[in-house]
């Protein structure tokens, strides 16, 4: 009887142990992020020797953001990282001159691969790249579109650098910029054909996310 209370004794600390040495490598961040995409986006189209296609650019906005990062080896880290922002999706359609606007709830998640850069007791930099997807979630009547827009996801590269400055024992500030490649969303509105064609161009875009986080240490 002894015996296995040592033993259970044993497997609980040993547990523990080994649970607080994975919860000292995790570490989550929260804060605020910009988002701010590249200039307009133009797809001419030539059809029957008359021109067509569109122009699509984006708002830039400030969003939300969580970034949870677990730390392994010396100089690697994996994180994964969630932000939510608004913004309108605009498109200009040559062919019947119009505007079309979409406002959006956007969600960013996003998967990366963290190097540590040669760093001191106090500043810590690093590069990452990754991906995952943005989800482009229309807002309710906020569209002037003759279809109704529809939940669009595309996928994302993902890359940047920042550093985070230790503040405390557990606490760090966090100054990072992230640089996505997407593709413009369509919200199921795209058409092949121009001269149908009420939103999209299908186009890939740069978006520059620079943010700033509270970080906090387990």
């Amino acid at each position: 009887m002894k015996l296995k209370l040592i033993l259970v004794t044993m497997l609980a600390f040993g547990s523990l142990a080994h649970a607080q040495g994975i919860m000292s490598n995790l570490s989550v961040g929260v804060g605020l992020q910009g988002v701010f995409p590249a200039g307009t986006f133009t797809k001419g189209i030539t059809e029957n020797n008359q021109s067509s296609g569109g122009a699509q650019s984006t708002t830039s906005s400030v969003g939300a953001g969580v970034d949870l990062r677990y730390d392994f080896g010396r100089h690697s880290a994996v994180g994964v990282a969630a932000t939510f922002n608004r913004n309108d999706e605009l498109f200009y359609d040559i062919f019947t001159q119009a505007i079309n606007r979409v406002k959006s709830n956007n969600t960013e998640l996003i998967g990366t691969y963290i190097f540590r850069l040669p760093s001191n007791e106090r500043v810590k930099p690093y590069a990452m790249f990754g991906g995952g997807m943005v989800i482009f979630s229309p807002v309710t009547n906020e569209y002037s579109v003759s279809g109704i827009p529809a939940t669009d996801t595309k996928p994302a590269f993902a890359y940047g650098f920042g550093t985070d400055i230790k503040v405390s024992e557990n606490f760090a500030l966090r100054l990072q910029y992230r640089g996505l490649v997407r593709s413009e969303p369509d919200f199921k509105l795209f058409n092949a054909d121009p001269t149908q064609n009420a939103f999209g161009t299908n186009l890939r875009t740069h978006v520059a996310e620079p943010s700033i986080q509270l970080v906090y240490h387990f």
